[in-house]
């Protein structure tokens, strides 16, 4: 018989050396009858479908051999190479007796007698199931990888994945196929050098090295531009050079990165304004105690001079004047987180509401004020007093952004989810840019001229806000104003009632156990108290003032102590007096704040005067603790 234009015999002896090269083929030979029997079957086929010539031998090798969903198109491949055509490269599934499938790729001729006449077809097949299965998972990888993945050559990008697709805003590949980097790109780089003159010195660095990983952007058809880290490597394909390009989208890590730097400067101006608080307390502290001296000085003179003398107006303006220091070393307290709050639970739409008429009377008419969405159930715990003074500080600040008039708007508003309550105070001014935003809260940091700030106005609302557990950040934009918003933990208590005074009874003489290590506050103190008819013991120290009591504990009615002094503070001092006598009245007066020591546990019920101190306050304060103890 015959093959094509060769004879092939039914394998004779003459034939022998033509069937033993048949039989130790490494490709499936095998031949075929119009009617799919077998007739010839060499060893690779015995191999690789396990089954024995003799039982192959005349048995439907598409019935038995193809996987089923393939049988159609083998039986239509056959009945056209009966009909004179040759098949190459066909690829069908083989299923095997035990169950497994081989992908074959077949070249298939028909068969000749002698007479010329079809009698079958050969076929000759190479297992390509290996292959094939490499392909596929190359394949699976190349259209699912979340990098874009292209192959390139000298005409251009020759093959691309989805993902490069979506980088550049495409749909088909079409779209991308035979351009070039530098038509995907914008003019130029980052650096500034063209991209099209970039491109051609990174080709020929990679044809240098081989290898390449450098950052690119390219652009999308809107214009949007598409940072990406690209890697390069040179590679051969079917005997020519081609470029196997990954895009790594670094968009997210450009977010990232700003998100880093800006958290970073957060960082360091937090870092900075606690540095500045942390000095401005030390100083506010020392300059309490001159103030409280020169104060008591004052007011010790004051109560000498008769109504009629003249300079008597001096010493009350000079009195005035200790009041405003007291006022400014107040606002540093509250900025470096050391002025003792009073807490207490806070309506913010209550304050909102009843600071309503103080901003109208304090802000220019051209001003209008106006209160929105106000939220119900926004409660904080914090000092309404120094709520007042941030809501007050604000808006002074916008009365300045507002030389010509505009709007200050106060909304209060509730985040269930977050359990947070916040107040937002918006302007209409002159707005500010971002490094001028970005210093708002510093201390002493002001855009007023010389001499018309003090720069704590600000740094105040920081400090007030941040001791209350909250945040506060101001957004701005030039020439249409800014919004400061503040959000601090809701609260779920009751609203604190303001205190009902009781009428004063009349002054006691008792005996004072006066301790501070400053010898100016202590000597005009005590002078003050025994202009008060108070009977006075004084101390230098807390090791003194408790000898002093174990001395006298009977004739002693209250302590009035300073906190912060060598050897035994104030704090110490009291829990020692407290192991003697649990219930013993103790009164502090401090410019440092005692609630953010943690040495005041247990101690929360002793109340603190801040120096300097009004006298009537004093006064009022002592009666309360000497009243306090059980009779």
């Amino acid at each position: 018989m015959q093959a094509g234009s060769d004879t092939l015999s039914d394998f004779p002896a003459d034939s022998a050396m033509l069937a033993a090269i048949v039989d130790t083929s490494g490709s499936v030979i095998l031949g075929l009858r119009p009617d799919h029997t077998i007739f010839a079957w060499n060893k690779a086929a015995v191999t690789l479908y396990q089954t024995a010539r003799a039982d192959a031998m005349g048995t439907d090798y598409v019935q038995r051999f193809i996987a089923p969903e393939h049988r159609d198109a083998v039986a239509a491949d056959i009945r056209r190479v009966l009909t004179g055509a040759v098949t190459h490269d066909f690829e069908d599934d083989s299923l095997l007796p035990d169950g497994t499938r081989r992908t074959l790729l077949w070249n298939v001729s028909r068969v000749l007698d002698d007479e010329q006449r079809t009698i079958g077809v050969v076929a000759t097949g190479q297992d390509i199931t290996e292959r094939k299965e490499a392909e596929e998972r190359f394949r699976v990888v190349f259209e699912h990888s979340a990098d874009g993945l292209l192959l390139s050559d000298d005409t251009g990008i020759v093959d691309c994945n989805p993902a490069a697709l979506r980088m550049l805003g495409l749909r088909e590949k079409h779209e991308l196929i035979g351009r070039r980097t530098a038509e995907i790109s914008p003019f130029t780089q980052p650096d500034g050098t063209p991209s099209d003159e970039k491109s051609r010195g990174i080709g020929a660095a990679t044809l240098e090295r081989g290898v390449m990983t450098f950052d690119w952007v390219h652009q999308r058809a809107d214009g949007h531009p598409v940072p990406v880290e690209v890697s390069v490597r040179h590679a051969a394909l079917r005997g020519r050079r081609v470029s196997v390009i990954a895009w790594r989208d670094q968009s997210h890590r450009a977010e990232i990165e700003r998100q880093r730097m800006e958290l970073e400067q957060q960082l360091n101006v937090t870092r900075k304004l606690e540095a500045v608080g942390q000095l401005a307390g030390g100083v506010a502290h020392d300059f309490n105690n001159l103030l409280a001296a020169i104060r008591n000085c004052i007011q010790l003179v004051m109560d000498e001079v008769p109504e009629e003398f003249a300079f008597r107006d001096d010493l009350a303006l000079a009195l005035t004047t200790t009041e405003r220091a007291a006022r400014l070393t107040g606002q540093l307290l509250s900025f470096s987180r050391r002025q003792a709050p009073l807490a207490e639970c806070v309506d913010l739409a209550s304050l909102v509401h009843d600071m309503q008429p103080l901003l109208r009377t304090s802000l220019p008419a051209s001003v209008t004020v106006r209160i929105e969405a106000v939220a119900s159930g926004a409660r904080v715990r914090a000092d309404r007093g120094q709520l007042e003074q941030v809501v007050l500080n604000i808006a002074q600040n916008a009365r300045d952004a507002m030389p010509s008039g505009g709007t200050l708007t106060l909304s209060v508003g509730v985040d269930d989810d977050a359990m947070q309550s916040t107040l937002t105070i918006s302007d209409t001014g002159m707005g500010m840019d971002d490094a001028v935003r970005q210093r708002i809260f510093e201390p002493f940091f002001t855009t007023r001229p010389l001499g018309e700030g003090t720069g704590l106005g600000l740094a105040v609302v920081y400090g007030v806000v941040t001791q209350a557990g909250g945040t506060v950040r101001a957004e701005s934009v030039k020439g249409v104003g800014t919004s400061t918003c503040i959000v601090l933990p809701r609260s779920m208590d009751d609203v604190t009632e303001p205190p009902h005074e009781d009428a004063p009874s009349e002054t006691v003489v008792e005996r004072i156990l006066l301790v501070d290590d400053d010898a100016a506050v202590r000597v005009t103190t005590r002078r003050l108290l025994e202009r008060l008819d108070f009977a006075v013991v004084e101390a230098e120290n807390g090791i003194g003032a408790l000898e002093v009591f174990r001395a006298r504990r009977a004739d002693i009615a209250v302590v009035l102590s300073d906190i912060r002094m060598p050897g035994m503070d104030g704090f110490r001092l009291a829990r020692e007096v407290r192991a003697l006598d649990p219930a013993f009245p103790i009164l502090f007066i401090s410019g440092f704040d005692a609630q953010v020591h943690k040495d005041r546990r247990g101690l929360e019920d002793i109340a603190m005067l801040a120096k300097p101190f009004a006298l009537d306050k004093l006064l009022q304060m002592l009666r309360a603790a000497i009243a306090s103890r059980p009779r």
